[in-house]
């Protein structure tokens, strides 16, 4: 019953609609339990029915609300009286559905989601290939080493998302009927911190990388005035950004100001942005 239900959950996403998000791709994912649970007909339509009711949570992380949902849904139909056992069934759905969405949004949109570009660019570097850098570069890179950096970052975000559907339903089956449930099974913050370290470590590696092969790939070719124009560039545009926030400015008034610098760089001085860095 448990593997049915998580390989379903990988299609809880498939029937996504405006009007209750995720309740078609839930109730699918559920079926199995409610099957088994439920042989009478009557009844087993009757429990489906009741899993069409509003549902969003991060997809990654519903695994845990499915467990405790398919255990609730068995110690009910086990109980001398169904109804006061289902009484707090909705409830607890909501609260597990809002924490683990939480939890999962910070996981996985905010940080190993950014980190699949970091280790395609990382494995590119190791692997010789600096076109996504240097745009003049003329040396050929295999189709094999193309591929390698995409499918390194897939498998890393795949990794993390297969292992916790899979402890994430077990987790919930185990202590399944509490609002609770499965918010112990891990050390979410420590967690949290673990990846934006990795993710920060990642990113000062590439700036690193970066940098020192625009300063060897350009050595001899480059004066001190034409380095010192380049590196104040993207300096002024971080600094506007910084002072744009700290006095209340929207990015758009930072946009409009850069814009408006641009025209005038590039215009009466003289700039050329495209040779200038390429």
């Amino acid at each position: 019953m448990l593997v049915s239900m998580f390989l379903r959950s990988f299609f809880i996403q498939a029937g996504w609609n405006y009007e209750r998000f995720q309740n078609l791709g839930f109730a699918f994912c559920l079926e199995p339990a409610l099957r088994r649970i439920y042989p009478d007909p009557a009844r087993f339509k009757a429990a489906l029915l009741r899993h069409l009711a509003i549902f969003n949570t991060q997809p990654y992380m519903a695994s845990f609300v499915l467990g405790n949902i398919a255990r609730m849904e068995q110690e009910a139909s086990a109980s001398p009286s169904p109804e006061a056992a289902l009484k707090n069934m909705p409830g607890v759905k909501q609260a597990l559905a809002s924490s683990f969405a939480s939890i999962g949004d910070r996981i996985f949109w905010g940080r190993l989601k950014p980190m699949t570009v970091q280790i395609c660019l990382l494995v590119w570097a190791a692997g010789g290939f600096y076109g996504w850098l240097l745009a003049g570069m003329d040396a050929q890179v295999s189709a094999a080493l193309l591929l390698a950096g995409p499918l390194a970052g897939i498998v890393f975000y795949s990794a993390f998302s297969v292992y916790w559907r899979w402890k994430g339903l077990r987790a919930g089956y185990t202590c399944g009927g509490s609002a609770a449930c499965a918010l112990d099974s891990a050390d979410w913050p420590r967690q949290i911190r673990l990846l934006s370290t990795a993710g920060f470590a990642m990113s000062l590696a590439i700036v690193v990388l970066s940098f020192s092969l625009l300063i060897a790939y350009n050595r001899g070719h480059v004066t001190w005035h034409g380095a010192a124009v380049r590196l104040a560039l993207p300096v002024m545009v971080l600094l506007l950004h910084r002072a744009s926030r700290a006095y209340g400015r929207s990015v758009f008034f930072a946009a409009g100001v850069i814009l408006a610098a641009s025209v005038l760089l590039f215009s009466l001085i003289g700039l050329q942005p495209f040779k200038l860095y390429l």
